[in-house]
């Protein structure tokens, strides 16, 4: 009898503690700080090999990227579709992927300093990311599944 009240002492009071504490390293904590800093829902995630940070900036959801050293890789923002450039919304309407359905769009910039914009769309069990840069030229996709 002792033991079962022992396990349900350890299952209420158990389901109360985080599963996981993250260390984030500190160069990525202080550079989300200052390009952020009127960042909202802030929720960081160790991936194994890079960490991230999903978080609301003036309305806009987005994510941003650290290495594993905590350098900034790159960062997200969604976006409607009606809010890319008019090159961009041009160039997909007449590309190969205009009858996929379409999932997303991002506003995507890196440490590279590169701007691109990130269509993503489905067609059957496919997914593909198609990128833009701002002048609406092709310059990458990736498919999965």
């Amino acid at each position: 009898m002792k033991s079962i009240f022992f396990l349900l002492f350890i299952l209420i009071f158990s389901s109360g503690v985080p599963a996981q504490v993250i260390n984030v390293p500190g160069n990525a904590q202080k550079h989300f700080q200052e390009r952020y800093q009127q960042s909202t829902d802030v929720k960081w995630q160790n991936n194994v090999a890079n960490y991230s940070v999903s978080f609301k900036n003036l309305g806009a959801s987005c994510k941003a990227h650290y290495n594993i050293d905590g350098t900034w890789d790159y960062t997200e923002k969604f976006i409607k579709k009606d809010e890319s450039p008019e090159k961009v919304k041009e160039a997909f309407s007449k590309s190969i992927y205009r009858d996929n359905k379409l999932k997303s769009v991002v506003y995507v910039e890196n440490a590279d300093k590169q701007v691109l914009y990130r269509y993503e769309v489905k067609k059957g069990v496919t997914r593909e990311y198609v990128f833009f840069d701002p002048e609406g030229t092709l310059i990458k996709t990736n498919s999965t599944l």
